[in-house]
């Protein structure tokens, strides 16, 4: 359990960003005592408040590319990260061992499309591109880690693990709609993950214990990083 805070767009001066980052993202802090990590730049701020379990020594966020380019935070865990790594079309070589990084070169390969489909875990990422100040986020196929976005009186947008890193500041704000993206680009959010048990489906399947217990123990492998 990690806590990521953000805001995008803000017409504050960079003294006034950086601690409202601060006084916003310690109320995270609860949710990752081990680390605390903050980019302050051009109206935008990106805070982590970190929980170290994959690569404690070198995987502290918020994680950027080696061009210095893309800046990440991520709360949550990516099991299947190592696969991942390995399919890559660009061959990437990570600056730290933390799972969180395979996130950079799939936004770098695809832009913000369904490429968190790919990702088997449980996740909530913002992305912050310096190449045309653009910004995205997207959370987990079903919604297991928190994430919230609100919106500022000067039409700053926010994102938040908790609502109490919004509602003292925001006009509005709003649980993330899990299985979705936003890209600043569009402004708006889209669907990625699209199960076929979404769509009111009766099972047909007759009762099968051994193919369940099966399942099972192939869903617990899968965590097992």
């Amino acid at each position: 359990m990690c806590g990521i805070f953000a805001i995008f767009e803000s017409t504050s001066n960079l003294k006034d960003l950086r601690q409202k980052l601060i006084d916003c993202s310690s109320r995270l802090r609860h949710r990752g005592p081990d680390w605390s990590g903050y980019i302050v730049e051009d109206g935008n701020a990106i805070g982590h408040e970190r929980l170290a379990i994959i690569d404690p020594e070198s995987g502290a966020q918020p994680l950027v590319s080696r061009d210095n380019n893309i800046v990440v935070a991520v709360n949550g865990e990516v099991y299947n990260y190592k696969e991942v790594m390995q399919g890559l079309s660009i061959p990437y070589t990570p600056r730290t061992g933390s799972d969180c990084e395979v996130v950079i070169p799939l936004y770098v390969e695809n832009g913000m499309t369904n490429w968190p489909s790919m990702l088997r875990g449980m996740f909530s990422v913002v992305i912050y591109d310096r190449r045309d100040k653009s910004y995205c986020a997207f959370r987990d196929h079903i919604g297991k880690t928190p994430l919230y976005y609100g919106y500022a009186s000067d039409g700053s947008m926010w994102f938040s693990s908790e609502m109490k890193g919004l509602n003292q500041d925001c006009s509005t704000f709003h649980s993330f709609p899990p299985g979705h993206y936003y890209s600043s680009k569009t402004k708006k959010f889209t669907k990625w993950y699209t199960p076929t048990w979404a769509n009111d489906i009766v099972p047909t399947t007759p009762y099968n214990p051994i193919m369940l217990r099966t399942a099972f123990e192939t869903a617990v492998k899968r965590r097992m990083m």
